[in-house]
């Protein structure tokens, strides 16, 4: 049972990162992030999938979760777990969360994986280590429960997620 809830709080904290993450896909659009701009190898900094409006969509909704997260939850998080949830720390976990997603792309363009196509493990996993990474300054060391939650259980929420957004069209790839 002690495991449950340590899955619940971890997802309640990592909640920021989670919304971050998939309302770019929901929200974006528009004018890339990368300006179209071709390296010297020939390909796309990042591909059409990572726009402005899809940054600032991920940023603004980790920045309105994390706020929710920090009123709602912030004595729970203390009191149980001494961790202090600041009412802005959403949106430094929507940036790093989307700047994995980005350097993923980023990645995937080198290693000839074109835009949209899937990144095994990484596009699983990738979005939230940044969000935890760019959270390190402000959290510290977590307990080693929430890293564990959070790697076992994020990506199968990411590929469920996915899997549902294939099968409505909103997704040109299931993974």
């Amino acid at each position: 049972m002690v495991f449950i809830t340590d899955v619940g709080v971890s997802f309640l904290f990592a909640l920021p990162i989670l919304v971050s993450n998939a309302v770019p896909a929901i929200l974006g659009g528009g004018y890339p992030v990368d300006g179209y701009k071709v390296l010297k190898d020939g390909k796309r900094m990042l591909g059409d999938h990572k726009t402005i409006w899809g940054l600032f969509y991920g940023i603004l909704s980790g920045f309105l979760i994390g706020l929710i997260v920090s009123i709602l939850a912030k004595d729970f998080l203390m009191d149980n777990y001494g961790i202090n949830y600041p009412f802005w720390i959403g949106a430094i976990m929507g940036f790093g969360t989307n700047f994995g997603d980005m350097f993923g792309s980023f990645v995937k363009r080198r290693i000839k994986i074109k835009s949209g196509g899937s990144f095994p493990v990484f596009d699983q996993l990738g979005y939230i280590l940044f969000g935890l990474l760019w959270s390190w300054p402000v959290f510290g060391s977590l307990p080693w429960e929430f890293w564990l939650s959070l790697l076992v259980f994020a990506p199968l929420l990411h590929i469920t997620s996915n899997v549902f957004a294939y099968s409505i069209k909103a997704k040109d790839v299931p993974w």
